[in-house]
């Protein structure tokens, strides 16, 4: 039989194993998943935004090249 200081007993209370219910864990785990997939499909929005800018600008641009060719 072994005997317990008061302060062994202490830190053997704090590491002492917390249960979380299954529930609740399913709902954290789904709402990270959820809050991800949002993310992601924003970021790809952007990227999607960003390469048709710059093709429109690549269009603006050639436009005017090819008026000012005309006019010369």
């Amino acid at each position: 039989m072994s005997v317990r200081s008061p302060e062994s007993r202490q830190i053997a209370s704090l590491l002492a194993e917390r249960k979380v219910s299954g529930g609740l864990m399913v709902a954290v785990l789904s709402g990270a998943f959820v809050f991800g997939l949002i993310g992601f499909v924003l970021h790809t929005f952007w990227i999607v935004a960003i390469v048709l800018l710059a093709i429109g600008l690549g269009y603006v641009v050639a436009n005017t090249r090819r008026d000012h060719s005309k006019v010369v």
